[in-house]
Protein backbone atom coordinates (compact mmCIF):
# COMPACT_ATOMS: atom_id res chain seq x y z
CA UNK A 1 0.00 0.00 0.00
CA UNK A 2 1.22 3.82 -1.04
CA UNK A 3 0.67 6.31 1.37
CA UNK A 4 -0.24 9.72 -0.51
CA UNK A 5 -0.78 12.91 2.23
CA UNK A 6 -2.37 15.43 -0.11
CA UNK A 7 -2.21 19.19 0.97
CA UNK A 8 -4.78 22.02 -0.29
CA UNK A 9 -4.10 25.59 -1.67
CA UNK A 10 -4.51 28.51 -0.02
CA UNK A 11 -7.93 28.72 1.17
CA UNK A 12 -8.64 25.29 0.13
CA UNK A 13 -9.35 21.97 2.34
CA UNK A 14 -10.62 18.45 0.94
CA UNK A 15 -12.60 19.10 -1.80
CA UNK A 16 -10.00 20.25 -3.59
CA UNK A 17 -9.00 16.37 -3.81
CA UNK A 18 -12.80 15.26 -3.36
CA UNK A 19 -12.50 14.18 -7.38
CA UNK A 20 -9.57 12.79 -7.58
CA UNK A 21 -9.11 10.39 -4.66
CA UNK A 22 -11.45 7.88 -5.77
CA UNK A 23 -10.06 7.48 -9.17
CA UNK A 24 -6.50 6.42 -7.86
CA UNK A 25 -5.68 2.61 -7.45
CA UNK A 26 -7.04 0.71 -4.62
CA UNK A 27 -2.90 0.31 -3.49
CA UNK A 28 -3.06 4.29 -3.07
CA UNK A 29 -4.57 5.01 0.10
CA UNK A 30 -4.67 9.10 0.29
CA UNK A 31 -5.54 11.68 2.78
CA UNK A 32 -5.67 15.39 3.28
CA UNK A 33 -3.28 17.37 5.86
CA UNK A 34 -4.29 21.18 5.99
CA UNK A 35 -1.69 23.24 6.48
CA UNK A 36 -2.73 25.96 8.06
CA UNK A 37 0.72 27.89 9.80
CA UNK A 38 1.80 31.42 10.23
CA UNK A 39 5.35 29.87 8.53
CA UNK A 40 6.39 26.76 6.76
CA UNK A 41 8.13 25.29 9.31
CA UNK A 42 5.16 25.10 11.38
CA UNK A 43 3.28 23.78 8.44
CA UNK A 44 6.04 21.10 7.90
CA UNK A 45 5.79 19.77 11.57
CA UNK A 46 1.56 19.46 10.57
CA UNK A 47 2.46 17.23 7.91
CA UNK A 48 5.03 15.25 9.52
CA UNK A 49 2.59 15.03 12.70
CA UNK A 50 -0.01 13.68 10.48
CA UNK A 51 1.77 11.41 7.77
CA UNK A 52 2.28 8.41 7.78
CA UNK A 53 6.28 7.13 8.46
CA UNK A 54 6.69 6.82 4.60
CA UNK A 55 4.37 8.71 2.19
CA UNK A 56 4.16 9.96 -0.71
CA UNK A 57 3.46 14.00 -0.83
CA UNK A 58 0.77 16.06 -3.05
CA UNK A 59 0.35 20.04 -2.79
CA UNK A 60 -1.08 22.05 -4.70
CA UNK A 61 -0.27 26.09 -4.56
CA UNK A 62 1.15 26.97 -1.47
CA UNK A 63 -0.27 23.28 -0.46
CA UNK A 64 2.85 22.67 -3.31
CA UNK A 65 5.43 24.52 -1.66
CA UNK A 66 5.01 22.80 1.92
CA UNK A 67 5.01 19.54 0.04
CA UNK A 68 8.53 20.70 -1.46
CA UNK A 69 9.89 22.01 1.61
CA UNK A 70 8.32 18.52 3.56
CA UNK A 71 10.55 17.04 1.07
CA UNK A 72 13.50 18.99 1.83
CA UNK A 73 13.18 18.86 5.32
CA UNK A 74 12.23 15.09 5.93
CA UNK A 75 14.10 13.22 2.96
CA UNK A 76 13.70 9.94 5.02
CA UNK A 77 9.79 9.85 5.39
CA UNK A 78 8.77 11.37 1.86
CA UNK A 79 8.90 8.45 -1.06
CA UNK A 80 8.09 10.90 -3.32
CA UNK A 81 6.51 14.18 -4.55
CA UNK A 82 3.97 15.63 -6.77
CA UNK A 83 3.57 19.45 -6.88
CA UNK A 84 1.04 21.28 -8.68
CA UNK A 85 0.73 25.14 -9.68
CA UNK A 86 3.51 26.14 -7.27
CA UNK A 87 7.05 27.82 -7.05
CA UNK A 88 10.43 27.22 -5.57
CA UNK A 89 11.14 30.65 -5.99
CA UNK A 90 10.97 33.29 -3.08
CA UNK A 91 8.47 35.78 -3.33
CA UNK A 92 8.47 37.87 -5.97
CA UNK A 93 6.13 40.98 -3.71
CA UNK A 94 6.36 40.89 -0.35
CA UNK A 95 4.29 44.32 0.05
CA UNK A 96 1.65 42.30 -2.00
CA UNK A 97 1.32 39.29 -0.04
CA UNK A 98 1.48 41.30 2.98
CA UNK A 99 -1.27 43.77 2.02
CA UNK A 100 -3.43 40.87 0.94
CA UNK A 101 -2.78 39.80 4.96
CA UNK A 102 -3.48 43.13 6.15
CA UNK A 103 -7.16 42.68 4.23
CA UNK A 104 -7.52 39.36 5.45
CA UNK A 105 -7.00 40.49 9.38
CA UNK A 106 -9.39 43.70 8.29
CA UNK A 107 -12.34 41.68 7.54
CA UNK A 108 -12.01 41.12 3.85
CA UNK A 109 -11.72 37.41 3.11
CA UNK A 110 -14.72 37.44 1.16
CA UNK A 111 -13.38 40.00 -1.49
CA UNK A 112 -9.77 38.29 -1.29
CA UNK A 113 -11.19 34.96 -1.97
CA UNK A 114 -13.50 36.59 -5.08
CA UNK A 115 -10.41 38.89 -6.56
CA UNK A 116 -8.10 35.30 -6.54
CA UNK A 117 -11.43 33.56 -7.93
CA UNK A 118 -11.28 35.14 -10.74
CA UNK A 119 -7.82 34.21 -11.43
CA UNK A 120 -7.86 30.59 -9.95
CA UNK A 121 -9.36 29.07 -12.54
CA UNK A 122 -9.30 28.77 -16.40
CA UNK A 123 -12.55 30.58 -17.59
CA UNK A 124 -13.09 29.47 -20.78
CA UNK A 125 -12.28 25.79 -19.90
CA UNK A 126 -15.28 23.41 -19.35
CA UNK A 127 -15.21 23.53 -15.78
CA UNK A 128 -13.79 26.81 -14.99
CA UNK A 129 -17.02 28.46 -13.59
CA UNK A 130 -17.63 25.82 -10.99
CA UNK A 131 -14.11 25.60 -10.04
CA UNK A 132 -13.75 29.38 -9.05
CA UNK A 133 -16.95 28.64 -7.02
CA UNK A 134 -15.30 25.75 -5.59
CA UNK A 135 -12.47 27.81 -4.55
CA UNK A 136 -14.70 30.74 -2.95
CA UNK A 137 -16.80 28.06 -0.96
CA UNK A 138 -13.54 26.54 0.47
CA UNK A 139 -12.76 29.87 1.57
CA UNK A 140 -15.41 30.28 3.20
CA UNK A 141 -15.23 26.95 5.36
CA UNK A 142 -11.75 27.60 5.87
CA UNK A 143 -12.09 31.14 7.59
CA UNK A 144 -9.82 33.95 7.74
CA UNK A 145 -7.85 33.06 10.73
CA UNK A 146 -6.31 30.65 8.84
CA UNK A 147 -5.92 31.95 5.57
CA UNK A 148 -4.53 35.37 7.35
CA UNK A 149 -1.87 32.28 8.79
CA UNK A 150 -1.40 31.03 5.44
CA UNK A 151 -0.72 34.19 3.65
CA UNK A 152 1.50 35.08 6.15
CA UNK A 153 3.70 32.41 5.17
CA UNK A 154 3.20 32.66 1.85
CA UNK A 155 4.29 36.56 2.21
CA UNK A 156 8.08 35.72 3.50
CA UNK A 157 9.08 32.08 1.04
CA UNK A 158 12.64 32.37 0.15
CA UNK A 159 14.37 30.77 -2.94
CA UNK A 160 14.43 27.23 -2.64
CA UNK A 161 16.21 26.62 -6.40
CA UNK A 162 19.53 25.86 -4.68
CA UNK A 163 18.06 23.15 -2.48
CA UNK A 164 16.25 21.13 -5.45
CA UNK A 165 19.47 19.17 -6.23
CA UNK A 166 18.88 17.46 -2.41
CA UNK A 167 15.76 15.94 -4.27
CA UNK A 168 16.61 12.39 -4.59
CA UNK A 169 12.81 11.13 -4.79
CA UNK A 170 10.99 10.54 -8.02
CA UNK A 171 9.29 14.30 -8.07
CA UNK A 172 6.23 14.99 -11.08
CA UNK A 173 5.26 18.63 -11.70
CA UNK A 174 1.85 18.84 -13.06
CA UNK A 175 0.55 22.11 -14.52
CA UNK A 176 -2.18 23.65 -16.13
CA UNK A 177 -0.53 25.39 -19.34
CA UNK A 178 -3.18 28.40 -18.54
CA UNK A 179 -2.06 28.87 -14.29
CA UNK A 180 -2.31 32.87 -14.09
CA UNK A 181 -1.08 32.52 -10.25
CA UNK A 182 2.52 30.01 -11.21
CA UNK A 183 3.29 29.85 -15.01
CA UNK A 184 3.98 26.70 -16.27
CA UNK A 185 7.62 27.25 -17.34
CA UNK A 186 8.13 27.26 -13.75
CA UNK A 187 6.77 24.22 -13.28
CA UNK A 188 9.25 23.05 -16.28
CA UNK A 189 11.72 24.55 -14.36
CA UNK A 190 11.65 22.55 -11.26
CA UNK A 191 11.47 19.35 -13.21
CA UNK A 192 14.43 19.85 -14.98
CA UNK A 193 16.37 20.97 -11.53
CA UNK A 194 15.36 17.49 -9.73
CA UNK A 195 16.90 14.96 -10.79
CA UNK A 196 13.87 12.25 -11.24
CA UNK A 197 11.79 15.11 -11.97
CA UNK A 198 9.02 14.84 -14.56
CA UNK A 199 6.80 17.45 -15.79
CA UNK A 200 3.38 17.09 -17.34
CA UNK A 201 0.85 19.71 -18.36
CA UNK A 202 -2.53 20.02 -19.21
CA UNK A 203 -3.56 22.02 -22.45
CA UNK A 204 -7.08 24.59 -21.81
CA UNK A 205 -6.80 24.71 -17.75
CA UNK A 206 -5.74 27.14 -15.26
CA UNK A 207 -4.11 26.61 -11.29
CA UNK A 208 -6.50 23.80 -10.15
CA UNK A 209 -6.57 20.56 -12.26
CA UNK A 210 -7.77 18.75 -9.78
CA UNK A 211 -10.87 20.64 -9.85
CA UNK A 212 -10.74 21.57 -13.55
CA UNK A 213 -9.79 17.97 -14.97
CA UNK A 214 -10.03 15.47 -12.24
CA UNK A 215 -10.16 12.44 -14.97
CA UNK A 216 -7.15 13.79 -16.56
CA UNK A 217 -4.92 14.49 -13.50
CA UNK A 218 -6.01 11.57 -11.91
CA UNK A 219 -4.57 9.71 -14.81
CA UNK A 220 -1.16 11.12 -15.05
CA UNK A 221 -0.76 10.62 -11.39
CA UNK A 222 -1.54 7.35 -11.80
CA UNK A 223 0.70 6.76 -14.63
CA UNK A 224 3.29 8.25 -12.74
CA UNK A 225 3.45 6.10 -9.35
CA UNK A 226 3.30 3.12 -11.52
CA UNK A 227 6.24 4.23 -13.87
CA UNK A 228 8.80 5.33 -10.61
CA UNK A 229 7.65 2.05 -8.94
CA UNK A 230 5.43 3.78 -6.46
CA UNK A 231 2.53 2.29 -7.50
CA UNK A 232 3.11 -1.40 -8.70
CA UNK A 233 0.19 -3.33 -9.96
CA UNK A 234 -0.23 -6.72 -8.68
Amino acid sequence: MTNLVMIPAFGCDERLYAEIAPLLPSNVLSSTVIADGADFATCIEQVLAQAPEQFVVLGTSFGGRVALETTLAAPDRVQGLIVIGSTAGPVADQRAGLRRSERLRAGEAEQVAQEMGDMIAHMEGPNGAAARQAFIDMCATLGPDAMTRQSDALARRIDLYPRLGEITCPALMLWGVNDKFSPAAEGLRMSSAIARGRYVELADCGHFPTLEYPDETAAAIDHWMEDVGLSPRL
